[in-house]
């Protein structure tokens, strides 16, 4: 049976007081809430207030939450698995955990396909999964253990660095249109005139439609064209030395992390690229 707002606070105020404030930091927990279905997501903007948690988005579409993820940064997301747009709530917060980030997820779902649920803690490290209609007591037990594992990370933090803005590039897969972090990329090269591939630091490729220029014009300065047909992910080069076995070669080769394949370097850009990875450093 649903909870009115009267009744709500009434029967649990003593445990919404409780939660109200995170008094080590100085304020509220944040939520952000990424929900298709209006009365859905204001059934858990009521319960979130409610139980003294600030709610600072409502957001229908993963694409848009991605865009405004770095503005935002809740300390827990509740997401719903069908969304609108091109982005369902599994592959939005994949997107994140492939960025690094490691806010707490709350799934909100009436499916019943358990392979979605399996995923949702398995593949995405969710905490909770709540089945809709959402009701009170499963909504408060999920909240709880959310805050306790928030708290729990903030007391053994000796200083936090500063998060990174995370620059997000949207490539063209088959029919779909798809955010990846540039973070996760190791390095992009050209397959023929009409496909790109694209090398994640997870050992994961993929192919896509979307040029090296037009890739490029999405990046930021770390990444850096070493030779024709190739873009390279400053960040996650290692070093980089003549090639070997060919005596008459002007070629250098890139090492990276997380991958034994090289990368091409034109000896024209060898300096170029010197001086980028002494600025980075």
């Amino acid at each position: 049976m649903a909870v009115s707002e009267h009744e709500l606070t009434g029967r649990n105020g003593q445990w919404v007081r409780g939660l109200e404030c995170d008094e080590r930091m100085g304020h509220r927990f944040t939520v952000a809430i990424v929900e298709d279905n209006y009365w859905a997501g204001k059934l858990l903007e009521s319960y979130c207030q409610q139980c003294g948690l600030r709610v600072i988005s409502i957001i229908s579409e993963g694409e848009q939450l991605l865009q405004i993820y770095d503005q935002l940064q809740p300390d827990i997301m509740l997401v719903d698995i069908g969304l609108e747009g091109n982005l369902d709530g599994i592959t939005m917060v994949q997107s994140l955990r492939s960025a690094g980030y490691q806010q707490k997820v709350i799934m909100v779902s009436g499916t019943t396909n358990i392979d979605h649920v399996l995923t949702s803690f398995h593949d995405l490290g969710s905490l909770y999964f709540l089945s809709k209609p959402v009701m009170l007591p499963k909504f408060q037990a999920a909240i709880r253990k959310a805050i306790a594992e928030i708290q729990l990370e903030r007391s053994q933090l000796v200083e936090a660095p500063k998060p990174r803005t995370t620059t997000w590039i949207t490539v063209k897969n088959q029919k779909s249109e798809l955010p990846i972090s540039e973070d996760s990329i190791l390095f992009i090269e050209k397959e023929d005139k009409r496909l790109t591939r694209i090398h994640l630091m997870n050992g994961a490729h993929m192919e896509s439609s979307t040029n090296l220029t037009d890739i490029l014009a999405q990046c930021s300065p770390h990444m850096f064209s070493p030779f024709k047909g190739f873009l390279v992910n400053l960040r996650h080069v290692v070093s980089y030395a003549k090639e070997s076995g060919f005596p008459t070669s002007r070629r250098f080769l890139i090492h990276l992390n997380h991958t034994p394949v090289k990368v091409p370097l034109s000896r024209n850009l060898q300096k170029d690229l010197a001086k980028l990875l002494q600025e980075l450093h």
